[in-house]
Order: structure tokens, then C-alpha cells, then sequence
């Protein structure tokens, strides 16, 4: 859907269902560079689940209008103004990559409001080399398609993807295209200088999940495992791929949330019952 906030259109993914504010949301936020498609499979399953699901294109990025935000901070406080927007109170935030960081200040902006947090391939401190910092500024397509080359496990070299005619090169290619030039070199600039990843770690006391990467050559493995042991009860997966986990390992992933969220209990919310139809399109979804 499109709405116009802060005076700019915005663009939401909400997974092929209408937004339902009476509905826990899950809210998922994107990585350095990426857009709404970089969840497209996790989207449309939650949806189809019963969820409500918002899937932002930030500032700049996919479908959305405006100026690039310039800090995590800022990256945070913008989510939680559409939060406010939208009025939506019983969130979930899932954020991949850079919107790990962007989810760990949000929460710390909430005091903890939150339903829960989901931290896919991410850790609290994301440095990234001076050369990428550079290049993303002097020649922001090339710094993209060397994110996409490093941010892929071996799936990506060997073109093994479970999208028939899809490749993740291609595909990771195509999202970057889609965003403004400049919002490439600020994201890696928010993330480099974010330096409040360990305090934000420390106050988290809702539900916690963390699915890492094995291969992930943006967030190393073992920066996401010294994260992970900062937050108390954090359930910890650890997926055989690549960076980019969610179009990597779209099932495995879906499977590991839906179970996390299925033992959270909400008071006197329910999820409600799915029809056997929506069931089976949801299996042929995945199966493709």
C-alpha cells in the first residue's frame, strides 16, 4: 500500500492482505541498500497466516519517496512515528541486517514495548571497510554488486535458488537498482557509525530470536553469536547460508519464526484458525 507520510509517499508491504490493526503486526525492516522485497517470502506467509504484516520501504529506498535518513537513530524514530501513524500497538519487529540495528534502537526509543524482537543475520555492531564506505559514494552500483557477491553463501555462486527462473545475484542486483543513488552510502554510513548496539543490547526484555548465517560475510557469524549472548533467553538458530538468509533460506526461516511466535503468549490474543484453503496456498507458495 501507499500512503503519504512526513509529507512523502511511503510504500508498505503488507504482504498481499489489507493492513488489520486489530491483528498483532509484524513488522520487518530492511537492510543497508535493500527494500520490501528483500522479504517478500516471509511477507506473504505471515499474511497468509493471520498476521498483519507491514513491510516499509524506508526513506529513499524501493517505492518510496523522500531523503535517505542519515543515522540509525533516526532510521528508528522514523519507524516508530509510522508505528504511531498507523496506529498500531501489538508489534513484532524482524529486522535483517542493518534493520537489526535500526530494531535494537527502536526498542531502546519503546522501553521494551514491543511484543518481541527478531534479529536475522545481524549483531549490534556493524563496521563496515573504508573501501565499500568510499565506493558506495563514488560509484554506488558498483558498491552494490559487490554487496550482492559477498552477501550470498555458496547458493548464490553455484545459482541454486528455489524461485524457478530466479537467480540471487540478479535478484539482489534488481533491489539495489530499484533505490535511490544516495541512499546506498548513507546506510553504510548509519550503520559504521552506530555506537549504542552494546547499551541497546543490554536493556531488551521482551521475547527474543536471533537466526544467524553461517557464511555471512557482512555480519560474521561470531559478531552475531557475541551479540546474541548479551540478551537473556535469546533463541538462537544458526542457518548454512550466506548474509542474505532470508531469500537464501526463505522456508527454513519462515518455519523458525512461526514456531517462536507460536509460543509467545499474548494475554487474550489469539491467532486465528486458517481454512484448509489458505493452508494449502500457503504450502504451494512455499513449495515454489
Amino acid at each position: 500500500m501507499i500512503i503519504n507520510f512526513k509529507g512523502a509517499k511511503t510504500y508498505i508491504g503488507t504482504g498481499g492482505k489489507s493492513l488489520d490493526i486489530t491483528k498483532m503486526t509484524l513488522c520487518f525492516l530492511h537492510g543497508s541498500g535493500q527494500n520490501h522485497l528483500s522479504f517478500i517470502q516471509q511477507a506473504r506467509f505471515f499474511a497468509y497466516k493471520g498476521y498483519s504484516v507491514i513491510v516499509p520501504d524506508m526513506p529513499a529506498h524501493g517505492f518510496s519517496d523522500g531523503n535517505p535518513c542519515k543515522s540509525i537513530k533516526e532510521n528508528a524514530e522514523w519507524i516508530n512515528d509510522l508505528l504511531v501513524d498507523l496506529k498500531l500497538k501489538d508489534v513484532v519487529v524482524i529486522g535483517h541486517s542493518q534493520g537489526c540495528l535500526v530494531a535494537l534502537e527502536l526498542n531502546r526509543i519503546l522501553k521494551s514495548s514491543l511484543e518481541a524482537l527478531i534479529f536475522v543475520a545481524g549483531s549490534n555492531e556493524i563496521p563496515v571497510n573504508q573501501f565499500l564506505l568510499d565506493l558506495s559514494k563514488e560509484n554506488p552500483q558498483k558498491a552494490s554488486q559487490m554487496m550482492v557477491t559477498w552477501g550470498h553463501g555458496i547458493d548464490g555462486d553455484m545459482s541454486i535458488n528455489k524461485w524457478p527462473g530466479h537467480s540471487h545475484y540478479g535478484e539482489g542486483n534488481n533491489i539495489m537498482c530499484m533505490n535511490k543513488p544516495t541512499a546506498l552510502r548513507y546506510d553504510l554510513h548509519s550503520c559504521n557509525d552506530y555506537s549504542h548496539g552494546i547499551d541497546a543490547t543490554k536493556i531488551i526484555k521482551v521475547p527474543t530470536l536471533a537466526v544467524l548465517a553461517k557464511n555471512d560475510q557482512m555480519t560474521p557469524l561470531k559478531s552475531g553469536l557475541k551479540f546474541v549472548e548479551l540478551i537473556k533467553n535469546c533463541e538462537t538458530h544458526i542457518l548454512d547460508c550466506g548474509h542474505f538468509l532470508p531469500s537464501e533460506r526463505p522456508m527454513e526461516l519462515n518455519s523458525i519464526i512461526n514456531s517462536f511466535l507460536s509460543k509467545l503468549k499474548y494475554n487474550s490474543r489469539d491467532i486465528r484458525n486458517i481454512s484448509d484453503e489458505v493452508i494449502a496456498s500457503i504450502k504451494g507458495v512455499n513449495q515454489e
